[in-house]
This record gives structure tokens, C-alpha cells and sequence, in this order.
């Protein structure tokens, strides 16, 4: 089988195209404590909701959950949620982070939080945050809920988001 070579330099145009907007889909904002907090404490407009979760790479349980996080998103296309993510990991693993996020299709917006003290920013985000990741927060237009910890199972996550 041959390939008529004028065909070439289009389809290496169009393979260049495709891989540089998932590449800038897949990137990451970079957060400090106070940018971060005012996104933990966003007011959606009415019939929005927004779950974010706080995570990391080398969080076992984060990355245990993550595939909740995806399996909800394609269930609720055409509804009116948004996931933001924001990883813990250090600044210099942004790449890291990056191909996770690609490689598992992780949906939503994606932040790195660079510029915090761990203990202002417990109470900055939530009062009642410990501290432990995976942290998961649900925005509503009237309410905001939380939860510490990873989810056992898709249905503890999928009522979570849906209370």
C-alpha cells in the first residue's frame, strides 16, 4: 500500500494540532494559599455545582479515587457540575502531574498550589479540614460540604456529590 506523499504534510499538521490541544487542555494554573481558598469558596450560580478535590500524586488513596472522579463526569455530560483539581505535589513535578492527568483522562480544571502554610490554609479552605488528603469539597449555590478522606466506592462518592 502507498500513501501519496502531498497527503503527509497534512496529516503531521493535523497529529501536531490534536496533540497540542490535549497538551493545553491537560495544563495546570499554578495556585498560591489565598487563590486557592477563594476557589474552595466559589458561589456557583444557581443549579451549579462544583466539587473540588484536594489531592497528590503520591497520595495512594487519591489516586485510588480518581477513577470516581471520571466515571462521574461522564455521567453527568450535558449537566451542570465542574471538577477542579488541586494537586499538593511540589512545584517542580508539574510534568508529573501533567502526564497523570492526560494519561488517565482526569476531567475539569487543574491547579498546583505552589505558595502556602499548611496551617492557615486549613482554615482558609474549610474550618473543619484536618489537613488529609484526598479532601473533597461540593459547592452549591446554598451550601458547601466536605469530605476528609478517600471514598470507598463510586456510590459513596456518587451520593456525596448528589446530597
Amino acid at each position: 500500500m502507498s500513501f501519496n506523499l502531498s497527503f503527509r504534510p497534512i496529516l503531521l499538521m493535523s497529529i501536531i494540532c490534536i496533540w497540542s490541544n490535549a497538551a493545553q487542555a491537560q495544563s495546570i494554573q499554578l495556585l498560591n494559599a489565598s487563590q486557592a481558598a477563594l476557589l474552595a469558596h466559589a458561589k456557583p450560580d444557581s443549579g451549579k455545582t462544583i466539587v473540588i478535590n484536594l489531592w497528590a500524586t503520591w497520595c495512594g488513596p487519591c489516586v485510588r479515587e480518581m477513577p470516581y472522579f471520571i466515571q462521574a463526569d461522564t455521567s453527568l455530560k450535558g449537566e451542570n457540575f465542574e471538577f477542579n483539581f488541586i494537586s499538593f505535589d511540589p512545584k517542580d513535578h508539574q510534568s508529573k502531574v501533567e502526564k497523570i492527568i492526560a494519561k488517565n483522562v482526569i476531567p475539569g480544571k487543574h491547579f498546583l498550589i505552589t505558595d502556602y502554610d499548611m496551617a492557615s490554609l486549613l482554615n482558609m479552605v474549610h474550618p473543619k479540614w484536618e489537613g488529609g488528603i484526598p479532601f473533597t469539597l461540593v459547592l452549591t449555590h446554598n451550601s458547601i460540604r466536605y469530605h476528609e478522606g478517600a471514598f470507598e466506592n463510586f456510590r459513596q462518592f456518587w451520593q456525596f456529590i448528589h446530597e
